[in-house]
């Protein structure tokens, strides 16, 4: 099940239920606005975060720039954002009471129920590599010059499949070679530890 609750006015992403929270310092959006569809793929990868967008409104009520303000920090989610908030309309009144001002709106992107137990890196699985330094799982820290961040499944056996890469674009030699190192890790689970377990993993490639 999953769930997206928005500051300024709480929608339905199907299938979990509405709720409305009170916003009084922001423009509430009107009802006709379409609301925030959780990404299958996200559901799948299970990724949750927080979207904040800003946004201005043009003369007639349509929503006219909007940008990120703080990533949630994954893409799938961020654009899924973007996408509903350019589909809304205001009515004019409310764009000329906001008087062309930049107006905040937060996207609370989460996964209902008990979160399951997640696979951990098996301890010296991952190969040596004189260009990766290693795999910190479950490190949200965005990609950057010391790390790329992945999410990835893993299969029965512990190997990982549907590695992929978030905010960055590799050089194709370099982004083989990092699906390949991942791939090559293995992961599990501590059998003292009971509970529903998933199958999702995320964290960064270490950079050397």
């Amino acid at each position: 099940m999953a769930g997206v609750a928005l500051s300024l006015a709480a929608v339905q992403a199907a299938p979990a239920a509405a709720q409305i929270p009170p916003a009084p310092t922001t423009v509430t959006p009107p009802r006709s606005c379409p609301g925030p569809q959780y990404p299958r793929e996200a559901i799948r990868y299970e990724l949750e975060g927080i979207t904040t967008l800003r946004f201005t409104l043009a003369p007639g009520g349509g929503v006219s720039e909007v940008e990120v303000a703080k990533s949630s920090g994954w893409a799938l989610l961020d654009d899924a954002a973007i996408r509903t908030l350019q589909a809304c309309n205001f009515p004019p009144g409310q764009a000329a009471r906001a008087g062309g001002a930049s107006l905040p709106v937060q996207y609370v992107w989460s996964l209902d129920g008990e979160h399951s137990l997640r696979p951990h890196l098996v301890p010296g699985s991952c190969p040596a590599s004189g260009r990766f330094a290693g795999f910190r799982a479950y490190d949200s820290k965005p990609s950057g010059s010391d790390g790329v961040k992945v999410r990835l499944l893993v299969d029965a056996l512990g190997q990982p499949r549907g590695v992929k890469t978030e905010g960055v674009v590799l050089p194709a030699q370099t982004f083989d070679a990092l699906i390949k190192y991942v791939e090559s890790c293995r992961f599990g689970f501590d059998p003292e530890i009971k509970g529903p377990r998933t199958d999702t993993v995320y964290g960064r490639v270490l950079l050397r």
